[in-house]
């Protein structure tokens, strides 16, 4: 009989998983502060930051998943004690997510220059060019901040990345208000939405800074470090790290595609809704959508390390354990999720919104009212899709990622919402009813091929 239940799992999972969790939250949570307190400085600078950042969140997306490639090897290498290894993987991570990095940051630049040719409106522009550019030069510090967290969680110390990213966290809160808001006695002019980018941008270079103190100005990795010097960049490594990184990458880009689509599609507006007041609803519910996806993401990347470290000591019992506990921890997670979203559903832009301006602040909570249906309704397919994608990243196996999620969310999720919130004009509820459809798909592919993995590596092994 197939045991149904894994204590052992539970426990590992959740110790690894919840600093991973805090870190996620303190993640999310910039980007939440920023909604925040801009829309009650402004509904329309609202619209223009879930606009801006649903461009720039495919750069960080990919660059989270590029480096997210490390982890199986690092993890790997890990229940083995190849700690000299481990450094070289480490200093060749760094180089290849800051070449990647790069790229990013030039295609992002192209896209700043194409904002005017996207048919967007007139009176929103100006305030997402100005977000957009100051913001534009910080994905180099993202981009070279990423390569730690991978390290360190992969040799299951998941507590340095929560620790950085709070104080990240904390900074990007203290200076949002005080930038956004401006500030008398300090003499600090009131900037409304740059002083949101601003804010965020000077985050990430806290994040930089707060890394390389721990990782080289202390003895915390010394175990590692001692092998730093020696520690050589050779090309097979670099090519390794971006065979596992890029499908990672452009398999949760994809997944972002869906949503950036809506953002687009919902800045044309339509024949019965405005453009700003469906832009400012979809970015209340991607707030609160990304909120409950970190705690799936805090589990995901807990199940990552664990069947890497499982697949290094070559235990096949092990890996399938892990990745279902991990789905059991996740399906709990949404179910109690999508109680409290649907319970506080008429609440929810309140959190976002200035109420100054009854008119656009009632449009705005019957709009995200109505579409925590379709947000309840992606729960099974998301947590589905956290768990088993990444059990495939642990395992290493990620030449199937781009295929699957391609097909799910590009030919699937976004027709789907094209048909329901431009063609049948149902606005922000329409774009979200259509995400279920592709991430249900992508979910049941994820499981599939990990259950045929795993069978064929068993029997490989008899």
């Amino acid at each position: 009989m197939k045991r149904a239940f894994y204590p052992k799992e539970y426990a590992a999972l959740t110790r690894l998983g919840v600093p991973i969790l805090i870190a996620q939250i303190g993640f999310t949570l910039q980007g939440m502060a920023d909604t925040i307190m801009v829309g009650q400085h402004h509904a329309q600078e609202l619209s223009a930051v879930g606009f801006v950042n649903s461009i720039l969140v495919f750069a960080i997306i990919l660059s989270l998943g590029f480096s997210q490639g490390a982890v199986a090897v690092i993890g790997s290498l890990y229940t083995q004690g190849k700690n000299a290894e481990i450094a070289e993987v480490l200093k060749a991570s760094i180089v290849a997510d800051m070449l990647q990095m790069l790229l990013l940051t030039l295609v992002m630049t192209g896209i700043y220059f194409c904002l005017p040719m996207m048919g967007l409106d007139p009176e929103l522009l100006p305030l997402m060019q100005s977000y957009y550019l100051i913001l534009l030069p910080s994905l180099l510090l993202f981009g070279f901040s990423s390569a730690f967290k991978p390290f360190a969680d992969s040799i299951n110390d998941t507590k340095l990345s929560m620790w950085i990213l709070l104080a990240s966290n904390v900074w990007n809160i203290l200076f949002n208000w005080l930038l956004i808001f401006g500030n008398d006695t300090l003499h600090i002019p009131e900037m409304g939405i740059e002083g949101a980018a601003y804010a965020t941008a000077t985050s990430r270079l806290l994040m930089v800074v707060l890394f390389l103190f721990v990782v080289f100005g202390t003895k915390r990795y010394e175990d590692y470090m001692k092998y730093w010097k020696e520690a050589k960049v050779s090309w097979p490594r670099i090519v390794q790290l971006n065979k596992l990184g890029w499908p990672i990458g452009v398999q949760m880009s994809f997944e972002l595609a869906a949503f950036a689509g809506a953002a687009l599609m919902l800045g044309w507006g339509g024949k019965t809704w405005d453009a700003a007041s469906a832009l400012a609803s979809h970015q209340v519910m991607n707030s609160i959508a990304s909120l409950i996806y970190m705690f799936y993401i805090g589990i995901g990347t807990a199940i990552a390390i664990r069947v890497a470290n499982y697949h290094g000591l070559e235990d096949n019992h092990g890996v399938r354990c892990a990745a279902n506990a991990g789905y059991q921890l996740i399906l709990l997670t949404g179910i109690i999720a999508s109680a409290l979203v649907f319970g506080f559903r008429h609440e929810l832009a309140a959190l976002f919104v200035n109420s100054a301006d009854a008119e656009m602040f009632q449009r705005v909570s019957e709009i995200v009212a109505a579409t925590t249906v379709p947000v309840i309704l992606y729960q099974f397919g998301d947590g589905l899709q956290t768990a088993y994608v990444n059990a495939l990243r642990g395992y290493g196996e990620v030449k199937v990622l781009m295929k699957y999620s391609f097909l799910a969310y590009v030919v699937i999720s976004i027709p789907m919402s094209y048909l329901f919130g431009i063609v049948m004009d149902w606005g922000c509820y329409g774009i979200w009813m259509g995400m279920p459809f592709g991430l249900t798909v992508v979910g049941i592919l994820y499981l599939l091929r990990f259950r045929k993995i795993t069978r064929h590596h068993e029997a490989t092994s008899l």
